[in-house]
């Protein structure tokens, strides 16, 4: 079984539970936290892929980490994530609970990468564009990245318009070294 049905197995089930529970807003923001330091948090990201760190020794981690904030159900799942040795999709399964969410909200996630940050007036605009264009809620998520030197590049779902100026001067110089080769 690949990464994606096992990630998508667990997100299923963790959606259902609390779709049944009528709780998927109450969680969400516990879902998001975790996706969000399983990213970002490079001793987080060690301690769930060291096949080393026992079994025990990681619900311990996670449960000093989250289980003051997190509510029970979530640790439970955690916890069930863990026993069946399933740590590394955390991130997928996170990834995808959120994703089914969306889809039963309606809402598309979209992802602006600038060079500078967007005064709010042009944020409310491209979020109205991706919003007609796609007949849906956004929930536009931005990043400041000067390499991009300036354009943007636009994620929405699993699809991307990249307008960045460094991708057309690596266009340009590509065609630079076709020519003279």
């Amino acid at each position: 079984m690949n990464e994606s049905k096992i990630s998508v197995r667990y997100a299923k089930a963790l959606f259902g539970l609390l779709k049944e529970d009528h709780t998927l807003d109450i969680h969400r923001k516990d879902i998001e936290l975790l996706y969000q330091c399983i990213r970002e948090v490079p001793e987080l990201q060690f301690a769930i892929q060291s096949p080393v760190i026992k079994v025990s020794e990681k619900i311990s981690l996670f449960k000093k980490a989250f289980g003051e904030s997190f509510h029970p159900i979530i640790i439970s799942f955690i916890n069930l994530v863990l026993e069946n040795r399933r740590e590394e999709y955390l991130g997928g399964i996170c990834r995808h609970f959120l994703k089914l969410i969306r889809a039963e909200q309606g809402i598309r996630y979209a992802e602006l990468v600038t060079a500078v940050p967007l005064e709010e007036q042009l944020r409310q605009s491209i979020i109205r564009l991706i919003a007609k264009k796609y007949h849906c809620q956004v929930d536009l998520h931005e990043k400041v990245d000067k390499s991009i030197i300036g354009g943007f590049i636009l994620r929405v779902d699993d699809q991307q318009m990249d307008a960045s100026i460094s991708s057309k001067l690596n266009r340009i110089k590509t065609e630079l070294i076709q020519v003279h080769s």
